[in-house]
């Protein structure tokens, strides 16, 4: 039974789900910006967990295989060069998470055009961008690579990796974009499930390539590749059946100036956000790639264990980005604080569980992921670990309000704390390491986060949409 409140809307009786009855049918499912918000929050963010954690398996997969199968010397090599697979990748698919912001508020404002206009032109925006890039990295590749003082051991290697990477990215450009608008729409279900089936196929790809094959470091990314290719296929026939009123019409590809600059100011946003992090870590790396390749190995395995520990931390982040941006489109001001100091509160919380056990099996970690038995290398991971994961905390917070002001239109002081962390990497690189050695590598991250927390959270508090709309604003109420 339907009660009608006016023409194009629907509420069904009990349940709180609003329905759009325009022109192209468009379900609007409203779980984020209605109901318990610690249950909207947990239950939104656990299909993104599970996406982060099979995403994390694509180049986490790599890493366990090339160490075991193909030894230190080749896992170094994907380790030489990952900062710039983070950069390449991480500037471009920005984009997307800025696209998904602005669709995101499209969706909670109940704009059912303007939801598709912006998948159109996000559409084309993301085809010039992924181009562009391409070009310009695999045209400039050996001289990157020179550029990062790549070991001349390992050079061959760690350029065939990068250069398939940098060619495809079209490829994992229009696979991000495509679960993005997904999750914009409050479907995070689905990316997940054709993620989980494409992790799979990943997995045994690089296992065929290296172990049947015979395979060299490149194998392994034209598996990640064909893996993400089929996530893309996977999802646009899911929209194709099920979604359709997400797919825009040729009339919706008509330029739109103001939607434009709205997409290119938060994706450009986004974009820059992730890049500046990723061009300290670049040069971070300038400094321990002269470490020699065992140094080398032991940082890699230890990187590709943070990103696995911190999965948590980071899907909530990202299951907040959209709460906030439907919220702030619905205009619930108060529903967003309270969002943000919930995600505050449990990140720091299993931040703080995470330290006392890594502590006890860092060594233990090193180990499964490198495959390595070189001492050198087993404690080498373990110092970064059990240096780096103690300041998750800080780490949450950053996150979560990094994120939280971008769905806010707040674009400038998230990336002003990115600069804050580009200039602490070039400071320790340029003035800390050369003194204290790898120790130095290790305290960078922790100290940047630290400084990037406290600025967030000084604005946060003072300087927000919020207090100016009149909203006590707490970090961890």
């Amino acid at each position: 039974m339907h009660t009608v409140l006016n023409p194009g809307w629907t509420i069904q009786a009990g349940k709180r789900i609003l329905v759009f009855c325009g022109k192209r049918g468009m379900t609007m499912n409203q779980e984020l910006t209605t109901g318990p918000i610690r249950q909207s929050l947990i239950l939104f963010a656990l299909p993104l967990f599970f996406s982060q954690l099979f995403q994390t398996l694509y180049n986490t997969a790599d890493t366990v295989i090339i160490g075991h199968y193909l030894g230190d010397q080749s896992l170094a090599a994907v380790g030489s060069v990952a900062a710039l697979f983070e950069l390449i990748v991480g500037f471009s698919t920005g984009f997307g998470q800025g696209f998904g912001v602005v669709a995101g508020q499209k969706y909670g404002a109940q704009d059912s055009r303007g939801f598709r206009k912006c998948v159109a032109l996000s559409i084309l925006l993301s085809t010039v961008i992924a181009v562009v890039i391409s070009a310009i990295m695999c045209l400039s590749m050996t001289g990157v690579l020179q550029l990062l003082r790549t070991p001349r051991d390992i050079f061959t290697s760690a350029y065939s990796y990068i250069f398939v990477i940098s060619a495809g990215l079209i490829i994992t450009i229009y696979y991000n974009l495509a679960s993005g608008l997904l999750r914009a729409a409050g479907d995070s279900k689905t990316p997940l499930y054709v993620l989980i089936l494409s992790s799979g196929i990943n997995i045994v790809l690089d296992i065929v390539f290296i172990t049947r094959l015979q395979a060299s470091v490149a194998a392994t990314a034209w598996a990640t590749l064909i893996a993400q290719l089929i996530s893309l296929v996977a999802c646009l026939g899911w929209i194709f059946r099920k979604k359709r009123e997400l797919i825009p019409s040729v009339s919706d590809f008509a330029w739109d100036g103001a939607m434009v600059a709205s997409l290119l100011k938060m994706g450009l946003s986004m974009a820059l956000m992730s890049s500046i992090v990723s061009i300290g870590t670049l040069i971070l790396q300038t400094a321990i790639n002269p470490m020699g390749t065992r140094r080398i190995t032991g940082h890699t395995a230890a990187r590709k264990m943070i990103a696995v520990l911190d999965l948590p931390v980071f899907s909530l982040s990202l299951a907040l980005s959209s709460f906030a941006a439907q919220n702030m489109g619905a205009g619930k001001y108060e529903r967003v604080e309270r969002g943000i100091a919930f995600a505050n509160r449990i990140s720091i919380l299993y931040s703080i569980v995470l330290s006392v056990l890594t502590f006890f099996a860092a060594g233990a970690m090193i180990s499964l992921i490198s495959g390595s038995s070189d001492p050198f290398v087993m404690e080498t991971g373990r110092l970064y670990l059990i240096t780096n994961v103690p300041f998750f905390p800080m780490l949450a917070i950053l996150l979560n309000l990094r994120v939280s002001m971008q769905s806010m239109l707040m674009t400038l002081i998230p990336v002003l704390s990115s600069v804050i962390e580009l200039a602490g990497k070039l400071l320790f690189t340029w003035f800390v390491v050369p003194f204290a050695g790898y120790w130095g590598v290790c305290a960078t991250e922790p100290f940047v986060w630290t400084a990037m927390a406290v600025f967030l959270g000084s604005c946060y508090l003072h300087r927000s949409v919020l207090t100016r709309e009149g909203i006590p604003v707490h970090l961890f109420r």
